[in-house]
């Protein structure tokens, strides 16, 4: 897969899911401006949730949304991804119901499922983690981010209530 190849792939992850935003629920795709070092993706992958959860961050107290933070899976170095699969064996029920829905829920299923195999299986891609997401009370989510060869990374973060 070519650079080109590879920028297209997210902007139409982008374009399946939305650019960054402020929205809190939804869905949004950050892509960093500048290199990230894996051992820093999760430092990139909570900035990009707290900006995605936008006011509600303060007004629903930062401790709330930080609480249910947790790495769900690691994609092991060298294994070929399958970020479907991976979404799919989730196993606690909150994040793999919010997995289920970034294609189940989506207007364009197949779109969905095909944009997000198109950036996290390529071969661009060095780093995967899935993380769990979500407010301790009535929000619950998943964010799935990566490095891609070029050093930036790309975090997808999904909320719903």
């Amino acid at each position: 897969m070519s650079e080109d190849d590879l920028t297209k792939a997210v902007q139409r992850l982008e374009e399946l899911f939305g650019k960054p935003s402020r929205h809190t629920l939804g869905a949004s795709v950050f892509v960093s401006d500048s290199p990230v070092a894996c051992k820093d993706l999760e430092a990139f992958a909570k900035s990009k949730y707290q900006h995605f959860v936008g006011d509600a961050w303060e007004s629903i107290g930062p401790e709330n949304w930080t609480a249910t933070w947790e790495l769900q899976y690691h994609r092991p170095e060298g294994v070929c991804g399958d970020i479907l699969k991976e979404l799919v064996d989730l196993e606690d029920p909150a994040t793999s119901l919010a997995a289920s829905q970034l294609t189940e829920n989506h207007d364009d299923a197949q779109g969905a499922a095909l944009g997000l195999q198109g950036v996290f299986d390529s071969p661009e891609i060095q780093d995967v983690s899935i993380y769990r997401i979500g407010d301790t009370e009535a929000i619950t989510g998943v964010l799935v981010a990566g490095i891609l060869r070029t050093g930036n990374a790309i975090a997808l973060v999904f909320l719903m209530d």
